[in-house]
């Protein structure tokens, strides 16, 4: 009789629990094991095949896949640095009521790592008790990004359903606005995107874990739709990082970046960079409150590129102009600018170097020339180079914040010379490293000495290139980026990018050399300064002990 008791409760409790599962839990039932290939003839034997996939929903943990609608393709992320064996795998389908998954072919018999590098894939049979459909799933090394949408995403904020999965990580879902970014990019059809999450229910900005990002309530999803490699603006950034080195913080820092495959409305869209934004007073915050009552930040900007953002121009270049991104509630909004215009036009050499040493920080300056120079910033200084006004214990001076630097390591050639041997200008800089103003050159050679044997070396950038090539060509998302957006095969493009910095850094060695042996005089390279060149050839590609 007890025993009939007890029975009596644990059917009593499983009752319960049953209920509870039904009423508070979505239905997802499990992608179960290999199945014999007769038990799945039997099943097409008793079946219909359906019009349509019976299942278009996968997670594998909770962490929801990408879908690709036209292949009928799952993309599960399983991470890189798998070797032979394979991690555990758990996929269920919330929602599909009614159905069953098994897997057709059985991935096991491969080495995980190869089938995520070769892109394998895997055949899942869905049936119901009438009608049975086909999908595939494919693993990948990378961290998977789905954007859903009502609507077309626009220049104006769109609400979309969002997740990021990544393996070992927990995954993001939730609500976002959208919209579409970039300045040339902008209507280019791997559009860019600024992603920002909010809450669900008041719509007010959400903090959220992001893989390779960390705590953030946006990010930039870029095209990298100049960028065949995909590699050159984040080797930019993770440069920069180095140079402003771990005790920098006060922000606008170097952004930090990671790579994505990303599906909108179930629509495979091909590698994107996952990036830190650059909200003005978001990184005026990171350096103090106080500096929002005090700083002023501007961005260069070409005019063919403008939005809805006050803007001045610029007196001494045509079709550039300096776009407001933040004042302090002055009654000039570009009061914080005027100080850096009027070095533009000041023509006294002395009063200039005056001027430079209390307006510029020498080591932002210092800096972001090296960067210009090393990287061959094409695209930048007329157009999203930040000019950042700040509070310092010396006064207000003016620190130099570089932004999209795709345009580079060769990308745009040419300004840069036979051998890359010259020096791109930036009229400005230019000025301040003829005449070393504020002891800017000196710095310049002393970080470059400093750099050159670390940041700057031909090993240290071969590595680097050769990380990033590893997390596309390992994750298989290199080729199915290729594919979708019918590029050139190749999986040592970034072996230009490697003879581009030797070439280019053996150059900027000779200029160096020059500035340091001048002696207070303007270096040979720029002695045409001022004649409106757009180029100062550093050395003589045939001189002697030059180059070949």
């Amino acid at each position: 009789m007890q025993r009939l008791k007890l029975f009596a409760a644990m059917l009593g409790c499983l009752a319960v629990l049953a209920g509870t599962v039904f009423f508070l839990s979505p239905y997802a039932p499990v992608v179960e094991p290999v199945m014999e290939i007769e038990a799945v003839w039997a099943i097409e034997d008793a079946r219909t095949e359906s019009g349509g996939p019976l299942v278009t929903y996968l997670e594998n943990g909770g962490a929801p896949l990408g879908y690709d609608a036209a292949e009928n393709t799952f993309y599960c992320t399983l991470g890189l640095g798998q070797g032979e064996g394979w991690p555990e795998i758990h996929l269920t389908a919330p929602g599909a009521k009614g159905a069953r998954l098994v897997f057709v072919d059985d991935y096991s018999y491969d080495w995980c790592a190869d089938a995520i590098r070769e892109g394998y894939a895997y055949q899942i049979l869905c049936y119901t008790d009438t009608e049975f459909s086909y999908a595939q799933i494919v693993f990948t090394g990378l961290p998977i990004v789905t954007l859903h949408a009502q609507e077309e995403i626009g220049e104006a904020d769109t609400q979309v359903e969002v997740s990021v999965s990544s393996f070992g990580h927990a995954p993001v879902v939730g609500r976002t606005r959208v919209h579409r970014r970039g300045g040339g990019s902008l209507n280019a059809e791997k559009a860019g995107y600024r992603v920002e999450f909010v809450r669900s229910d008041e719509g007010g900005r959400n903090l959220v874990d992001l893989p390779g990002l960390g705590l953030r309530d946006d990010m930039i999803l870029g095209g990298m739709v100049t960028d065949e490699l995909l590699m050159r603006d984040r080797l930019c950034w993770t440069i920069y990082g180095e140079m402003l080195g771990t005790e920098y913080d006060g922000g606008f820092d170097a952004r930090k970046t990671a790579y994505a495959e990303l599906f909108l409305n179930d629509e495979y869209r091909g590698v994107y960079l996952m990036m830190e934004p650059m909200n003005a007073e978001d990184e005026l915050r990171k350096a103090g409150d106080s500096h929002l009552l005090t700083d002023s930040v501007y961005r260069s900007v070409r005019v063919w590129f403008l939005d809805e953002r006050p803007v001045l121009q610029n007196p001494v270049k045509e079709n550039s102009l300096f776009e407001l991104r933040y004042a302090p509630g002055n009654a000039d909004p570009f009061a914080g600018i005027a100080d850096y215009v009027d070095l533009l036009t000041e023509e006294d050499d002395e009063v200039f170097c005056r001027k430079v040493s209390e307006r510029m920080d020498a080591g932002s300056v210092a800096r972001y020339g090296l960067l210009e120079q090393a990287a061959a910033l094409a695209d930048n200084v007329n157009n999203n180079l930040y000019f950042w006004y700040r509070k310092t214990p010396e006064g207000m001076k003016y620190f130099l914040v570089p932004w999209d630097m795709d345009m580079s390591w060769g990308q745009k050639n040419e300004h840069l010379g036979d051998s890359f041997q010259n020096w791109l200008d930036y009229p400005l800089l230019d000025r301040i490293v003829a005449l070393n103003a504020g002891g800017t050159a000196d710095l310049m050679v002393e970080y470059w000495k400093q750099w050159r044997g670390s940041i700057f070396s031909q090993e240290h950038i071969e590595r680097l290139v050769s990380d990033f090539q590893h997390e596309l060509t390992a994750s298989g998302a290199l080729w199915r980026n290729t594919e979708r957006w019918e590029l050139e095969a190749s999986d040592v493009g970034a072996a230009e990018i490697i003879s581009f910095a030797e070439q280019r850094f053996m150059a900027i060695d000779r200029a160096m050399e020059q500035i340091e042996n001048s002696d207070g005089r303007i270096p040979p390279f720029l002695a045409d300064i001022g004649k409106g060149l757009e180029s100062y050839p550093m050395y003589e590609p045939d001189e002697a002990g030059g180059d070949e």
